[in-house]
């Protein structure tokens, strides 16, 4: 044992210190994935270099398993190192120089004396030295006392140890670490909250498989971006069953949850709090989020400050309704409310609570701290005023807490006034609805409706009644994929509107009812008796809200037709007025991305399809159909000929699908991974989920039918199967019936390849129908789908190749001509990326693979394939 570890257990038996002065070569278990990687690297080579290193975060961002993977890799990497660790936990108020205790060489003669203090450290340090390096790990620096700060500071300052620290970003600007960092003695890392993405990607590699979209933005937002929390939520909601795996990919069930960790790791956060600090944070746990004015009325300005340093509590800058910006306080997580409220009396929290919704909701303010304030207001029977009760249902819709936002419902529906029953069945029923629970929506609008029709029926109540209607059609239309049926069930709910005002002076409400219809045809893709007509209903001044779900299945419409350039002007027109309405028509903004999206892929702008979707990483700013993110990331690898990730995204979609396929995306999704299992090699997959995909409802994707069809044509040529001509020729009859020249363009074209690989003659009409839909159909695809039929037409080895890669950057990419059935599906997927064109490196950023890795299977599939350079690649698989 070392002197350190001797002083920390024998002669002071203390627990906040202990000594590691033997180097270890790797963790005894395998470790959990690390959350900041860029860090770890960082850190490491800045110790490496010797180089003293600050950490700085708030709470639970991960710098402690930061600096333990880095200090742990620089060990392995160089055997002199030695590290001692110290912590300033539960010694900020304990006798000076507590942490830096056991690294005194004589304890009892440096007290009093900083000279004696500073050569006892030094010798100390120099014996644990010994004839290596020797790295002073020190955790929490934020809580060390005065006395241990000023003596790391000046042994710093003389050179006399190397320290990597962490600390609490609220502490970085107070001496020592302000001014170490600015004299250049320290390097600073600051770690930042995870972003989705982030979390994300850690949680697929930490379950070992992928994570619905849905399940990685519940726990992002559960933790709050905290990596420590979000660690913690995967073991509790893994403990408890909550997460779950369902066809290869983890799903979020939800139910019940035990005591969370978070809530232990919050108590023990507030260990050494004042009783003033702790008063402040039970009133802190009821009324936020609130205005820093506000919260000074209620707690001392110490106690506020306090919970600031402590990372309990986080103070932003929200914009006032005069224009000026007013400083708001919100709890950094909801465990220190969680744990702060199981101390304070119901009767205390009625009365504190009765403060918080008096006061008006800031823009800017958190929607979950919203949510949780309204929700302990009726859960506490609480009247909560009509008006706040609609900011907090806004507020979880905008963070995609569908759940809460159906409990926020059902608990103000218990004791609410009856004219305010309906609008809370409405809500009700519009939550459900994103969570697939189609029998309870429908259960919720049909008493919406009778709760309605009982009038009186005023404008505000026929609007309400609008939408009642519009949502049941909506949601018929998904469960029985029978429109008529669904329009019928359309005309019974706006029954008491023509009862009640034959002559339309309410809202206008026929032109409503009519951009329903309509959009119910758009989306069962009857786009021969709608699509003319809703083309002028557009152009009409009818509701804009309203005229923004008939927008979508109106782009599809026209997409369909081969009218690209208009199809996406309209998807842009009304994208602004879907943001501008959101408060209006939640899934606006939804729909109008998803029909810009497919547009785009139609058109062959596959760079700008991710741009499309808008950033990555942060919340997304409005209602989603989960299933929907992975079927649009999934399409967008099939555009790249990313096989394994398209697979990946589409089988996650398909595990994301219910009974429910509110998107309409399900069967094109299945289509598009049966071409990538094909592509994959995955011959009886393809086949299976071609199945699935002719079995599948038809619901409201009667739009995709086109695209449909086209895809399973693609799955059918990488199965090499002798289908494929009479279903292409089969495909274009149809879209020349229906006047679909885009779809028909795409089905002559896999005809007429098709044919050139079975070795038949090109039919000159054919080729001449090819043209033609040329001039009439725009987008780069299209062109490029010309020239290579024009090509093939010519007979011309060197044009096919080119335009074949020119396909390849519109996102269409064809089979090989003879099948390399001796390459593995990697090896397959990245031949056929390389014979496209695309270098080694740009292989791997696309597939998430080392250029090394890319290259090794390259040359594995030279050597099989007996060529020597891409070139001859491509010229063999194609």
């Amino acid at each position: 044992m070392t002197t350190s570890d001797a002083g920390a257990s024998a002669v002071r038996g203390r627990s906040t210190s202990a000594g590691v002065p033997t180097p270890r070569r790797g963790p005894s278990r395998a470790p959990a994935h690390v959350l900041h990687p860029d860090v770890v690297e960082h850190v490491t080579s800045s110790l490496g270099a010797g180089r003293s290193v600050l950490v700085v975060g708030d709470a639970g961002t991960g710098k402690t398993q930061a600096v333990a993977r880095a200090v742990e890799r620089l060990r392995a990497e160089q055997d002199d190192v030695r590290v001692v660790l110290i912590s300033g936990t539960g010694t900020q108020d304990a006798l000076p120089l507590a942490a830096l205790e056991p690294l005194l060489d004589d304890a009892g003669a440096a007290f009093g004396d900083l000279a004696a203090t500073l050569r006892s450290l030094t010798a100390g340090l120099d014996r644990l030295r010994g004839d290596g390096r020797l790295v002073l790990r020190v955790e929490d620096a934020h809580r060390l006392d005065e006395a241990s700060a000023r003596a790391l500071d000046w042994l710093v300052r003389q050179g006399t140890v190397q320290v990597v620290a962490t600390l609490r970003l609220s502490w970085a600007s107070r001496a020592p670490w302000a001014a170490l960092w600015k004299d250049d003695l320290v390097e600073r890392v600051d770690i930042a909250p995870l972003t989705r993405d982030d979390a994300e990607r850690w949680l697929t590699a930490e379950l070992g498989g992928p994570v619905t979209a849905e399940t990685a933005h519940h726990l992002w937002q559960a933790s709050s971006g905290s990596a420590t929390l979000l660690r913690e939520t995967v073991k509790d909601a893994l403990a408890s069953g909550a997460l779950a795996r369902r066809h290869g990919a983890w799903m979020w069930r939800g139910g019940p949850q035990p005591r969370s960790r978070m809530e232990d790791l919050a108590e023990l956060d507030l260990q050494g709090a004042s009783g003033q600090a702790r008063a402040a944070l039970e009133v802190c746990a009821v009324v936020c989020p609130i205005t820093l004015d506000a919260l000074l009325d209620l707690v001392p300005a110490a106690a506020v400050d306090e919970l600031v340093l402590a990372g309990a509590v986080t103070t932003t800058t929200a914009p006032t309704p005069s224009g000026g910006t007013t400083r708001v306080v919100d709890l950094t997580t909801s465990a220190y409310a969680d744990v702060a409220r199981a101390w304070i009396p119901a009767s205390r929290q009625r009365d504190l609570l009765q403060r918080a919704l008096d006061t008006p909701v800031l823009r800017g303010v958190a929607a979950g701290s919203l949510v949780r304030s309204v929700a302990l207001a009726i859960d506490l029977g609480m009247s909560v005023p009509p008006t706040r009760l609609r900011e907090a249902f806004d507020a979880a819709f905008a963070i995609h807490q569908y759940d809460a936002a159906v409990r926020l419902a059902t608990g103000a529906l218990a004791s609410c006034p009856p004219e305010q029953a309906a609008e809370l069945h409405a809500l009700r029923a519009d939550a459900r609805v994103m969570l697939g629970e189609l029998a309870e929506t429908e259960r919720d609008l049909a008493r919406a409706a009778e709760l309605l029709a009982a009038g009186p029926l005023d404008a505000e109540a026929a609007g309400l009644l609008l939408h009642v209607a519009d949502m049941t059609a909506h949601v018929t239309h998904t469960r029985l994929g029978d429109v008529d049926r669904a329009l019928a069930r359309l005309d019974d709910v706006v029954a008491p509107l023509r009862a009640a005002d034959p002559e339309g002076h309410l809202r206008r409400w026929r032109d409503e009812v009519e951009v329903t219809r309509l959009t119910r045809l758009g989306y069962a893709g009857r786009f021969a008796e709608s699509l003319d007509a809703a083309l002028v209903a557009l152009d009409g001044d009818t509701h804009p809200a309203r005229r923004v779900s008939l927008a979508p299945p109106t782009a599809l419409g026209l997409g369909e037709r081969g009218e690209l350039r208009r199809a996406l002007a309209l998807c842009l027109q009304f994208g602004a007025v879907a943001s501008a309405h959101g408060d209006e028509h939640r899934w606006g903004s939804g729909e109008v991305l998803v029909s810009t999206f497919l547009t785009l892929l139609w058109s062959g702008e596959v760079d700008a399809v991710r741009d499309a979707l808008g950033p990555p990483g942060g919340d997304l700013p409005f209602a989603v159909e989960w299933s929907s993110v992975h079927t649009a990331l999934g399409l967008m690898a099939v555009a790249a000929g990313s096989w394994s990730e398209a697979r990946t995204q589409l089988s996650t979609a398909r595990a994301r699908s219910g009974p429910a396929d509110l998107s309409g995306f399900l069967r094109s999704s299945l289509t598009a991974e049966a071409v990538a299992a094909a592509a994959c090699g995955d011959a009886a997959a393809a086949r299976d989920l071609l199945d699935q995909a002719a079995h599948a409802a038809v619901g409201s994707s009667g739009a995709l039918e086109g695209d449909l069809r086209v895809r399973r044509l693609d799955a059918l040529g990488w199965m090499r199967s002798p289908e494929l001509v009479a279903e292409a020729r089969a495909a274009a009859r149809w879209a020349h019936a229906r006047g679909a020249a885009r779809v028909e363009l795409e089905a002559l074209h896999r005809w007429v390849d098709a044919t050139r690989r079975t070795g038949g003659a090109l039919d000159p009409a054919v080729v001449a129908r090819v043209r033609d839909l040329g001039r009439v159909c725009d987008g780069e695809r299209c062109a490029a789908l010309v020239a290579h039929v024009e090509a093939l037409a010519a007979g011309d080895a060197d044009l096919v190749r080119i335009a074949e890669r020119e396909l390849n950057r519109r996102g269409l990419w064809l089979p090989p001509l003879e099948a390399p059935v001796s390459l593995t599906s990697r090896e397959q997927e990245i031949a056929s990326l390389a014979a496209g064109g695309m270098t080694s490196r740009a292989i791997a950023q696309r597939l998430v693979l080392s250029t090394r890795t890319v290259d090794s299977h390259l040359s594995r599939v030279f050597a099989k394939l007996g060529v020597h350079s891409r070139e001859e690649l491509g010229n063999v698989l194609r």
